[in-house]
């Protein structure tokens, strides 16, 4: 099937092809004669009516059948016909001639092509130096690119499609792009390829290494995903075996192999078969971390190579980094260095960590400070150091902190529910007292800073944690310092789920790009879009996860019945829900992965 397939597909292309080559032959003899000649010296068109005006003039009035329903219009002819034409009026006639020949009227806007044009490249592509007419439109056109044809018969009319097919390992269908390998004006390279690095199946024509016959449209690959490429390649994870980190794009998304969001299978003018430039290519996905790195107050490492601190497929350190991070720091920055002391008010540098204070891409302040700044930072280092010596005022304890944030000590002596952190605790344990990426001056990103204390909260392998502790932290729920609700609850009960599941309390501000949630922490839109929202029935007590399913209160005894469950007593959001952790999505309970599993806890199958 697969054979008579292909036979089919050549044939047609090999009889549409033959027409489209008797027309670019006659094209490339006579385009000298009709194109290069300087159209001012030819002679008005006897047929044309004299104009009164050039100006006033509307040619599509005319000639509108040269625009009528293509899909492609040439942006000059909206523009106006005078961007290319010179019109002359005269009392033998009205003369209409290119302003310029071709192809030398077409280099003005596409001057990329002149090398290709006059042959003045490696590999030029004959068609292209004869005329851009033998190939495109000059007003509009059906296809792509103002083609005259597919491109398929574009391509067919020269290269004989059975041929092509062969040459190709048999992996050509109908929908083949040539120009995904080819470069159809010309190349520096060898056959007009598009990359001059060559992936070794590829540069030694063994599509079969890779490609199974392809069936119909479709090409298929021997294997799927990554596991065609480590057949050959290798585990590129290995690095991560024992911890450390893999980058994500090797999980592939969309069905696509994960290698391929960064390298290209066949070709590429990138080393490694990259598929752009490094700091582009990266920057495709992490786009806000480039940019960081940069501007003008960026660190230079970070802007001229990603690959100065990261790996890019896996590490067997946090974040793909290549080395410890104090050792990566140390690489330029010698912590034993006088004036790096000095200005770090002769802290001992080996044993600090870089990161707590600075970021290492950029922040938009001096020095790299992180995002967020402790206000006496800009102020000066005296409010908290005394002199240069680096002794802290009160010696450092909490005392410190209270002198300027007294309404916390306040708090915390007034709660009902004392925070036991504040009695053995200090502030800087959670707190970065210079800079933090996380607001407040946090420590760690999603409530790591408490998990060393509640470290049974945090998600296990193969868990993950509840959104709003990865967005927000553990105060997203919790206060922190002490409050008047078991638990230190912001809200109690199931109020404080819906204050950010209930679609009704947590609308955007569509001038900031964020939602406001509990009324004090503002999420981007995108965060807060991936939450699950509820629609409850009008008493707010059912309708989820199903409709008519109770949430909140107690069932009736006909309810009981009816839904035939084993349940008893008072519902709540944590009836089914883990507020911290759980194997799935949705937080279920009973280490259960999907509904399926959660459901027949109450009703039996």
């Amino acid at each position: 099937m697969e054979d008579g397939s292909r036979t089919a597909i050549t044939s047609t292309a090999a009889a549409a092809g033959a027409a489209w080559r008797i027309r670019i032959l006659a094209l490339s003899c006579c385009a000298p004669l009709l194109l290069f000649a300087d159209p001012r010296t030819a002679d008005a068109r006897a047929d044309h009516p004299r104009l009164v005006s050039d100006a006033a003039t509307a040619c599509a009035t005319c000639h509108g059948d040269r625009l009528r329903g293509p899909a492609t219009v040439h942006g000059p002819v909206r523009d106006g016909c005078s961007f290319c034409h010179d019109v002359t009026i005269a009392e033998a006639g009205t003369q209409i001639a290119l302003r310029t020949p071709e192809p030398a009227l077409c280099l003005e806007c596409h001057d990329a092509m002149a090398g290709a044009a006059g042959g003045a490249i490696g590999h030029p592509h004959p068609p292209a130096t004869e005329s851009c007419l033998v190939c495109h439109e000059a007003h509009a056109s059906a296809h792509p690119a103002l083609l005259v044809a597919t491109q398929a018969e574009l391509c067919g009319a020269c290269h004989d499609p059975e041929e092509s097919n062969a040459k190709h390992g048999g992996q050509m269908t109908p929908s083949t792009d040539c120009a995904r390998c080819h470069d159809p004006h010309g190349s520096g390279n060898a056959r007009l390829l598009r990359g001059s690095g060559l992936h070794a199946p590829f540069a030694d024509g063994s599509c079969d290494a890779c490609h199974r016959a392809p069936l119909g449209d479709r090409v298929r690959l021997r294997a799927r995903g990554e596991r065609l490429c480590t057949a050959c390649h290798g585990n590129p994870a290995a690095p991560a075996a024992d911890g450390g980190s893999v980058h994500a794009a090797l999980h592939g998304e969309g069905g696509r192999a994960g290698c391929l969001h960064c390298h290209d299978p066949h070709m590429s003018d990138q080393s490694r078969l990259l598929l752009d430039d490094g700091g582009r290519l990266c920057g495709s996905c992490h786009a806000e971390i480039l940019d960081a790195a940069r501007a003008p107050s960026g660190h230079p490492p970070a802007g001229e190579d990603c690959l100065n601190c990261h790996r890019p497929h896996a590490s067997d350190q946090p974040r793909l980094l290549a080395s410890p991070p104090h050792d990566l720091c140390g690489g330029c920055h010698d912590s034993g260095d006088a004036d790096l002391t000095k200005a770090h008010l002769g802290a001992d540098l080996a044993s600090l960590t870089c990161t707590d204070c600075h970021t290492p891409h950029g922040s938009g302040h001096p020095h790299l400070l992180a995002r967020h700044l402790h206000p006496p930072v800009l102020e000066g280092c005296e409010t908290c150091h005394e002199g240069t010596s680096g002794r802290l005022v009160e010696g450092g304890g909490p005392a410190l902190c209270l002198m300027c944030h007294e309404e916390i000590g306040d708090r915390a002596a007034k709660s009902e529910i004392p925070h036991p952190a504040m009695d053995v605790a200090r502030c800087v344990d959670c707190h970065n007292p210079h800079a933090s990426n996380q607001e407040r001056l946090v420590k760690q990103p999603g409530g790591g800073e408490c998990l060393a204390c509640h470290d049974e909260k945090g998600p296990r392998a193969g868990e993950s944690a509840h959104g709003a502790i990865t967005v927000i932290g553990c105060r997203a729920c919790h206060e922190p310092h002490g409050g008047t609700r078991a638990g230190l609850l912001r809200i109690a009960g199931p109020e404080l789920c819906l204050s950010c599941h209930d679609p009704a309390r947590s609308k955007p501000d569509d001038a900031l790009g964020t939602v406001r949630l509990l009324g004090r922490f503002d999420v981007p839109v995108e965060s807060a879009r991936a939450m699950a929202t509820l629609r409850l029935s009008a008493d707010g007590q059912r309708n989820h996860p199903v409709p008519n399913h109770r949430v909140l209160g107690t069932p009736s005894e006909d309810e009981l019945k009816r839904s035939r469950t084993t349940h008893r007593g008072a519902m709540t959001c944590l009836t089914c829900h883990d507020p911290h952790k759980s194997r799935s999505r949705s937080l279920l309970l009973w280490d259960a992965v999907g509904p399926s599993e959660a459901c027949v806890q109450c009703h039996a199958k």
